[in-house]
């Protein structure tokens, strides 16, 4: 519970706090957390309950989770946010990612234009969510169980935790 009071940024990708329960009142301490001024940002398809915990709440496409941690991702490298040292450091295939996302072995770049027209989130949203993501430190991923209960779903999870190394953020109190 501490490590959401010293976040900057949790976001909340597919989770409903408020109507399941991961946790004993945890939908509670983010609303403390929110209140001692950490931004919550949900990214769920339906707007839950949930959403009055977040600051913000973007809905998305079910199933197109991938696409949008992907241009996440293309924002961080192309803008030099991604955290290139821990990525060295503590994981292999990184450089076989950044060219996937860059669309050097497909010739389709995973920009933010590209992924709106898979996940329906705005281009714009995208990049101001990749944004402030990469600016909060420590920031924390809190990924329900939804996104993953569909046809590929281990990959949203995959993808997941390539975004919390990519920001930096695995292993900080608050972060991960």
């Amino acid at each position: 519970v501490s490590a959401l009071f010293e976040s900057k940024l949790i976001i909340l990708w597919g989770m409903n706090p408020a109507e399941n329960r991961h946790g004993v009142n945890l939908a509670h301490f983010i609303a403390q957390a929110r209140d001692r001024g950490t931004r919550i940002v949900l990214i769920d398809p339906r707007h839950t309950d949930s959403a009055i915990l977040a600051d913000e709440w973007i809905p998305i496409r079910p199933g197109t989770d991938v696409a949008l941690i992907a241009a996440i991702a293309h924002v961080w490298i192309t803008e030099g946010l991604a955290d290139d040292a821990f990525m060295a450091s503590h994981t292999v295939g990184y450089a076989d990612y950044c060219s996937y996302v860059k669309g050097e072995a497909d010739g389709a770049p995973k920009t933010p234009e590209w992924a709106e027209s898979i996940t329906t989130v705005p281009a714009n949203t995208i990049r101001s969510l990749a944004r402030v993501y990469a600016e909060a430190t420590p920031a924390l991923i809190l990924a329900g169980l939804g996104p993953q209960r569909s046809r590929y779903g281990e990959q949203t999870e995959r993808a997941l935790h390539t975004l919390a190394c990519m920001s930096g953020n695995v292993g900080l109190c608050g972060g991960g």
